[in-house]
C-alpha cells in the first residue's frame, strides 16, 4: 500500500513535467522560426520532431519491443496499420510492441499489488493474473484502431477541398503531378494528413514509379474507401485519356453530396441514440427533483399513521 502513493506521485510529476516541457518550452520552436524562410526540405531537416522529445524513453521502447517474438507477417500487418495511422518511421513497429509490453507489465504489477484486496477468490486471482496483462497488451491495439479511424475521417473530410483546389490548378494549366504538389503545399496548414499523402505520391513519381502505381499506393496505404475511389477514378482517367478537370469536378461534387448524406444520416440517428442517456441519466435526476419532496412527505406522514393503526 505504501508503493501506490509513491507510484501516483511519480506518474503525475512526470506527466506534468512532460506537458510543461512540450507546451511551454516548445522544443524546436527556435529552429522552426529561424528556418521559416527556407524551403520545405531544409525546414523539415532542421525541426525537432515531436516524437523524439524523449529519445531515451523511445530507445527503451525499441529495446523492449525487440524482445517480443513476432512473425514477419504480423510485422508487415502492424507496419501497414501504423502507416494508416500516420506513423511511418522505421522504429514505429518496435516502439508499438514496446508500448504493448509495458502496458502488460504495468497491469501485471498492479494485479500483484492489489490481488489480495480485490480478488480473494483463488480462481478470480488466477484469471486476473493472466487476463489483465492480455487486456493491457490488446488495449494498445484498440487505441491504434481509434487513431486509424480518426485519420481516415480527417482524410475523408479534407478530400472535397483538395479536389476543388486540384480543379483550380488543372484549369490554370497544371498537370496532375503539379496539381497534387501544389495542393500538398497549400493544404498543409489546414489538412496536414492529406497534404502528407499527396506529397508522398509526388515523391514516389519523382523517384521513378509509374503514376498508376503511385496512385494505387495512395489508396492502399490508407484504409479509407472514399480515397480509394478517388485513386481509382484518377487511374481510369489517366489510362483512358478523358478530361481530368471534368473528372475532378464530378468527384468533388460526389464527395460533397456523400458528406451531406452522411451528416443527415448521423442527424437521423441522434433521436435513437439520445434515448439511453436521457433514460439512465436525465430521467432519474428529474424524478428525484420533481417527485422527491412528495415522496418524503408521504413517507413522513404515512409511517406514523401505520404505527397508530397497529
Amino acid at each position: 500500500m505504501l508503493l501506490l502513493p509513491v507510484f501516483l506521485f511519480v506518474f503525475l510529476a512526470s506527466a506534468i513535467t512532460y506537458a510543461g516541457h512540450v507546451l511551454l518550452v516548445r522544443p524546436g520552436a527556435g529552429l522552426r522560426q529561424l528556418t521559416n524562410s527556407t524551403n520545405d526540405t531544409a525546414r523539415a531537416a532542421a525541426e525537432t520532431p515531436r516524437g523524439h522529445v524523449l529519445p531515451s524513453f523511445s530507445t527503451l521502447l525499441e529495446t523492449l519491443g525487440a524482445l517480443v517474438p513476432v512473425s514477419p507477417q504480423d510485422i508487415a500487418l502492424t507496419r501497414s496499420e501504423l502507416a494508416a495511422a500516420g506513423y511511418r518511421s522505421r522504429e514505429a513497429v518496435t516502439v508499438l510492441y514496446g508500448i504493448k509490453l509495458i502496458a502488460a507489465i504495468g497491469l501485471l504489477i498492479l494485479d500483484v499489488m492489489f490481488r489480495q484486496r480485490f480478488f480473494s477468490n483463488p480462481i478470480l486471482s488466477l484469471v486476473s493474473l493472466i487476463g489483465l496483462p492480455m487486456l493491457g497488451y490488446l488495449a494498445v491495439g484498440l487505441v491504434l484502431d481509434i487513431l486509424m479511424s480518426k485519420r481516415a475521417e480527417s482524410l475523408r473530410l479534407a478530400l472535397p477541398d483538395a479536389l476543388d483546389l486540384m480543379v483550380v490548378c488543372s484549369e490554370g494549366g497544371s498537370a496532375l503531378d503539379q496539381a497534387m504538389l501544389k495542393v500538398s503545399q497549400e493544404l498543409k496548414p489546414v489538412h496536414p494528413a492529406l497534404a502528407e499523402e499527396f506529397a508522398i505520391v509526388n515523391f514516389e513519381m519523382l523517384a521513378g514509379k509509374p503514376r498508376e502505381e503511385a496512385l494505387r499506393n495512395l489508396g492502399e496505404r490508407n484504409r479509407e474507401a472514399e480515397l480509394r475511389k478517388f485513386t481509382s477514378v484518377l487511374v481510369q482517367t489517366d489510362r483512358f485519356g478523358t478530361s481530368m478537370i471534368e473528372t475532378l469536378r464530378a468527384q468533388a461534387e460526389y464527395m460533397r453530396v456523400r458528406r451531406r448524406q452522411m451528416a443527415h444520416e448521423k442527424a437521423a440517428k441522434v433521436g435513437v441514440k439520445i434515448i439511453f442517456p436521457i433514460f439512465f441519466l436525465c430521467f432519474p435526476a428529474m424524478l428525484i427533483v420533481v417527485a422527491g419532496p412528495g415522496i418524503l412527505q408521504l413517507i413522513k406522514n404515512l409511517f406514523p399513521m401505520m404505527r397508530q393503526v397497529h
